[in-house]
């Protein structure tokens, strides 16, 4: 998916930093670039999103039709531009490390996600044409 794409199902502009953010996530990842005018990058989602919302598989995600109903739901009750609390911070475990810098807390599996040793991500999500 494109920005351009994910600004027409939101139906508002994606500020750059925000992409930014989940790309430094690793929840999305670039998989390559649109043939159009201006090359826009082509966005694949991770097995880092699923683990962190809790889903086996992009299926468990709601129907964009039901997202896009929810979003008029919160239009006509005002809700639409309301900023929602961020989650606090985990705190940090004793001696500074934080939950990413314990040592020795990798999974074998995080060897078998990198993707030809560059330390991407497995990519969950190919890119697909959103016009049919």
């Amino acid at each position: 998916i494109t920005r351009a794409e994910i600004e027409a199902v939101r139906g508002v502009a994606v500020n750059p930093n925000i992409i930014r953010t989940v790309i430094e996530r690793n929840w999305v990842r670039v998989v390559g670039h649109r043939d159009v005018p201006g090359h826009p990058e082509l966005l694949g989602t991770t097995r880092e999103f699923l683990d962190y919302f809790g889903l086996k598989s992009l299926d468990e995600l709601p129907p964009l039709a039901e997202v896009q109903a929810l979003g008029e739901f919160n239009l006509q009750l005002g809700l639409a531009g309301e900023d929602v609390p961020a989650a606090a911070p985990e705190p940090a475990a004793p001696g500074g490390a934080g939950p990413d810098t314990a040592e020795g807390d990798e999974s074998p599996e995080d060897d078998e996600l990198s993707a030809e040793g560059d330390g991407s991500r497995e990519l969950v999500a190919a890119p697909r044409d959103l016009d049919g």
